[in-house]
């Protein structure tokens, strides 16, 4: 699995901040994958983060923040359209939600390329969803940074140990 470094997270957060404006007007054109990769990643962070109470990440423009992302990542890029193409051989675009979910669940399942892809996947899913305002401030009640009058430590009990 990748990690993220600071610069791309600010422009994780960056692009979080611009294309799901452009997306959600509808005037979003990929730049990095090809229009059916594009829509097939839509329906896959979809899948991983679905609306519920808040959108999904595909209503917040999460693909379209990849698809600009990407551009400057090589080997995640890699991994996303490798998988991608492994999907569309099976069929994906064609494939009932449940046949979907299945495919999916194989290859969070499995272990070599087909799980490095749901992993790529899920973990830039989940880092740009929650650089946007739904997934940072709707949804985890995030307030920014605030002034505390005071901290009030931890306040749970736990027993004292011989080394405490």
């Amino acid at each position: 699995m990748l990690k993220t470094t600071r610069r791309e997270a600010l422009v994780t957060i960056a692009a979080g901040i611009s294309a799901p404006a452009l997306h959600s007007q509808g005037t979003y054109e990929p730049t990095t994958f090809s229009m059916e990769e594009y829509e097939s990643l839509g329906t896959l962070v979809d899948m991983i983060l679905p609306a519920s109470d808040t959108p999904g990440a595909r209503e917040v423009g999460v693909h379209a923040m990849l698809d600009e992302d990407l551009a400057k990542s090589d080997e995640a890029l890699g991994i996303l359209r490798d998988g991608l193409g492994r999907l569309r051989e099976q069929g994906f675009a064609d494939m009932t939600a449940a046949q979907r979910v299945e495919a999916l669940t194989r290859y969070s399942e499995s272990t070599g390329a087909d799980r490095d892809f749901f992993e790529t996947l899920k973990g830039l899913t989940i880092d740009a969803y929650y650089s946007t305002e739904v997934g940072l401030v709707q949804e985890l009640g995030y307030q920014g940074n605030t002034y505390l009058a005071e901290f009030p430590g931890c306040t749970h009990e736990h027993e004292l140990g011989e080394a405490d």
